[in-house]
């Protein structure tokens, strides 16, 4: 039964999260805010939604915490993995070199956002009241650099691709993301419940089934919506979508513990998951690297050397979890 309700609940992720997406482009267009912002706000928080509502679920209805963090991190592992795959799809070389480098500031947040969930989890920490300080810093830092993305918003949308919404009105935009997002919101709920009763039932424990199976299938949206403007020769979009919805996704933290009113989350989270906030930086580092290696390059592969690391500590990475766990 749950495994059918886990089923279902991520084919309803999917058909939501994509229609989301397109949604949201078409308010970018409309509204004129511009994919840039758009994308690092609305876009990244709607294909992150199926993180928000199944984190949430997991420290509140089925009090899990390990679960929900190792959605986060899990979720911003596979993000990255993406880029592999995006990679290997593309008929140009790589992927990398044909990225704006506007997605390095925005990387870089990540990085910070990461280390600053990191702290929580490896050296107490004061509260006010049951909200640790540290989520307190996730949140004014996500703040800052949302605002950061506003202030540079006509600067960075001059090398994004136009995008023909011809036909669409924005009130039907909008609709349409309310409806996609309701969707969303009770298969987020329902896939936090199935995966674990699949982490119990399976023996593999929260932490794997949060940071493989639960990151996987909330990260489904943005693997669709990547792989379909990679199609539409739209880079900055797919490559600017992950991030962004990697600096999302970890604010996530700082809702979780909001979210869970028996005390502080940090302190109930299994030590599994500290691997997973040097690793989880090491590769957005290592993209941005690639960004700023690959367009200077004298020779372009095929697949670039920085897409083949991230895979191979994906691949570590997930060994590790479990073996752990």
């Amino acid at each position: 039964m749950y495994y059918l309700l886990f089923l279902a609940s991520a084919a309803a992720v999917i058909f939501a999260g994509k229609k989301m997406s397109v949604s949201g482009d078409v308010i970018a267009e409309k509204t004129g805010l511009g994919h840039s912002f758009i994308g690092l706000t609305l876009i990244a928080a709607s294909t992150s939604l199926p993180e928000v509502i199944s984190s949430i679920g997991a420290v509140t209805i089925v009090d899990n915490p390990d679960l929900a963090f190792g959605n986060v991190y899990g979720s911003n592992m596979f993000n990255m993995l993406v880029i592999f795959i995006m990679d290997a799809m593309y008929r140009k070389g790589s992927i990398l070199a044909h990225a704006s480098k506007s997605n390095v500031t925005t990387g870089l947040y990540v990085i910070i956002l990461t280390m600053i969930s990191g702290v929580g989890l490896l050296a107490p920490m004061p509260s006010i009241g049951w909200l640790n300080v540290t989520s307190i810093a996730i949140f004014a830092v996500y703040f800052i650099s949302m605002y950061t993305a506003f202030i540079h918003k006509d600067e960075l949308e001059a090398e994004l691709e136009e995008t023909d919404v011809n036909g669409t009105t924005l009130s039907s935009a909008f609709i349409s993301f309310a409806v996609s997002a309701a969707i969303i919101v009770a298969a987020g709920l329902a896939l936090s419940k199935s995966a674990d009763f699949i982490a119990t039932d399976t023996g593999l424990g929260g932490s794997f089934v949060g940071n493989f199976l639960l990151a996987f299938v909330t990260s489904l949206p943005e693997l669709a919506v990547c792989i379909a403007a990679v199609k539409l020769g739209s880079v900055n979009m797919a490559v600017g979508n992950l991030i962004g919805s990697n600096i999302f996704n970890i604010t996530i933290v700082g809702l979780c513990d909001l979210f869970y009113l028996k005390g502080d989350v940090y302190s109930t989270v299994s030590r599994v998951n500290t691997l997973a906030v040097l690793l989880t930086s090491i590769v957005v580092a290592l993209v941005l690297l690639g960004i700023e290696l690959d367009k200077t390059a004298k020779k372009h592969r095929r697949i670039s050397l920085v897409s083949w690391a991230i895979a191979a500590l994906y691949v570590i990475y997930m060994a590790y979890v479990y073996f752990a766990s």
